[in-house]
């Protein structure tokens, strides 16, 4: 059973629907200080005309709604920056979340470029329609009925013959940004491609250049630049048409309204107000042209991040929980599938270790995926300790599993943070230090400066064999009930098999461990060879590794008799 489909979170959740509320009510405030301006306009030409006394109320009024339109646009923009940003945290982290909780195989799948798109890119989007379109779309919608009543309660017929290029202007604005979709989906996969094309060749660059790719890799960077540079002006002409639509509507109108004033003769104290009126519609049409812009932007930004959050999580019914702090688990499988393993039933009984061998490919570290429970079987099941690891809280599987694999996350960031990652609770500079100089990481210490030395993103400062010597000591702070090494030897010296030979029988833990080690399996309980995605042969390492037998030999001994 999986976790029903995800979907965005609603723009107004968390409070943020007053916020939006405020917005309204700053956007109606512009426009009280609008129709307060236009008439003060038509007072002062009264003055003029009259040529009565200085109209010291009229001219305060307009100073005064100048300073409330600036005041209040001012607070629009905050608020809505505000909701904007906290909205993108919202998403970002239901996005993050949604990740850690799906099967690792699906993640596995996708390109680490389009993934971190959603994250910048996509989340950019989101947040611009929220605070700079959605905001804009209330606060013209507001303004601009508003300043158009305005218009009307001055003079009616000046009135219509200004509205009519205004929303004649609207319209052709609406037909041109419905045509931004295409646009904006082609400049955004282009983007997207590009990323996810740098993401990965940038931390092989210098290796990429060894291998003769130089000039390959150029040729394709400028293929894919080409037509991102096609995208983005296409999108740019598009979008700077659909701006321009507001400066020729208001032109138009202000062109008609004349034209009808010099006709019906109007008063010019009238005709000022009118025009104060028409030019406060300006500025939310320009408003309203970013809005499209923004609005293509959120729906292509909107379908990528759905599409993520289709993607069924595991289930996320909870276990009571485990409450025996003391008890080693038992892992069992029983008749699972999934990848490349087929039928697998087999069980490690309680803090007893199990070695698994056997060729490339042959389904070994989905095994250990199922185990941890950042797979899930595609049919059968999998359970330690008798619950089914995917459904236990994420407190309770730190507490039973400590899992190392060839993904195992190393963060830029001291070395007392890469050591203890995964320890329920941190242990103390003491303990950390005795266990790194245990499994050989005194140098590493020495070399970054005490635990508070920096390792670089990925352990990109160390060596492989001190990388998979921090990844030991980690699980060994850990104090897990059952470890899932994979390949836990590769890039060690004998000393480092012997190290991780200590891990397991220097306690009470259960293991499954995925070696290509002799002298390690030998020293587990258990063998288990997987072939072709089945376990076909599973014994004591006496039976099954014997000096001479197929498995031995395969594994580094000398031939078979």
């Amino acid at each position: 059973m999986t976790k029903p489909q995800q979907f965005m979170p609603p723009i107004a959740g968390a409070k943020r629907g007053r916020k939006i509320a405020l917005v309204a009510l700053f956007a109606l405030g512009q426009a009280v200080c609008a129709a307060i301006a236009a008439f003060a306009t038509r007072d002062v030409f009264l003055a003029l005309r009259n040529d009565v006394s200085m109209p010291t109320m009229a001219l305060i009024a307009i100073a005064l709604s100048g300073v409330g339109i600036a005041a209040m646009r001012i607070g629009e923009r905050v608020i809505a920056e505000s909701v904007g940003q906290h909205y993108a945290a919202e998403l970002r982290k239901e996005l993050f979340t949604h990740l850690s909780s799906i099967p690792a195989s699906i993640v596995r799948e996708k390109r680490n470029g389009g993934l971190a798109l959603r994250f910048v890119g996509d989340l950019s989007a989101v947040k611009g329609w929220v605070s700079l379109g959605l905001a804009r779309l209330i606060s013209a919608s507001i303004v601009l009925p508003s300043a158009a009543l305005v218009l009307y309660l001055l003079e009616p017929v000046l009135a219509l013959a200004a509205i009519v290029p205004i929303v004649i202007g609207l319209g052709i604005m609406s037909i041109l940004g419905s045509r931004l979709t295409p646009l904006h989906k082609k400049l955004r996969s282009r983007r997207a491609r590009l990323a996810a094309d740098m993401s990965e060749r940038v931390p092989v660059a210098a290796e990429l250049r060894l291998l003769g790719r130089l000039e390959i890799e150029h040729s394709n960077l400028a293929k894919r630049t080409d037509r991102l540079v096609e995208a983005a002006l296409q999108r740019a002409f598009s979008s700077a048409t659909l701006r321009a639509i507001p400066d020729i509507a208001s032109g138009a109108a202000g062109a008609a309204l004349l034209f009808f004033a010099i006709r019906s003769q109007t008063p010019v104290p009238i005709v000022a107000g009118a025009l104060a009126a028409l030019g406060l519609m300006v500025q939310p049409m320009r408003s309203l042209a970013g809005v499209w812009d923004k609005n293509r932007a959120w729906q292509a930004a909107r379908m990528k991040c759905e599409r993520l959050l289709a993607i069924p999580r595991h289930a996320d019914e909870r276990h009571a929980p485990f409450a025996n702090n003391d008890v080693v688990p038992e892992l069992a499988f029983r008749d699972v599938s999934a990848g490349r393993l087929k039928n697998v039933t087999a069980n490690v009984a309680a803090g007893k270790s199990v070695a698994i061998v056997g060729g490339n490919g042959a389904g070994k570290s989905t095994l250990l995926h199922l185990a941890a429970g950042i797979d899930r079987p595609e049919l059968g099941r999998v359970t330690i300790a008798g619950q089914e690891p995917q459904k236990l809280p994420s407190s309770d599987r730190r507490n039973l599993i400590a899992l190392m694999s060839k993904s195992s996350p190393i963060l830029a960031g001291s070395l007392r943070r890469a050591l203890t990652m995964g320890s329920a609770k941190r242990p103390d500079d003491g303990t950390v230090m005795t266990i790194a100089q245990q499994f050989g990481l005194g140098g590493v210490i020495e070399r970054l400066g005490g635990l508070d030395g920096k390792v670089a993103e990925g352990g990109r400062n160390l060596s492989s064999g001190e990388v998979r010597r921090l990844l030991l000591a980690r699980v060994a702070l850990s104090k897990a009930r059952f470890l899932l090494l994979d390949e836990p030897d590769d890039a060690v010296d004998a000393r480092g098999v012997e190290l991780i030979v200590n891990l397991i029988e220097g306690s009470s833990q259960g293991a499954l461990v995925i070696t290509h080690s002799l002298t390690l399996a030998r020293r587990c309980d258990e063998v288990w060879v997987i072939e072709d995605g089945e376990i076909t042969l599973q014994g004591s390492p006496g039976q099954i590794l014997a000096p001479g037998s197929r498995w031995a030999c395969l594994m580094g001994e000398g031939k078979a008799a």
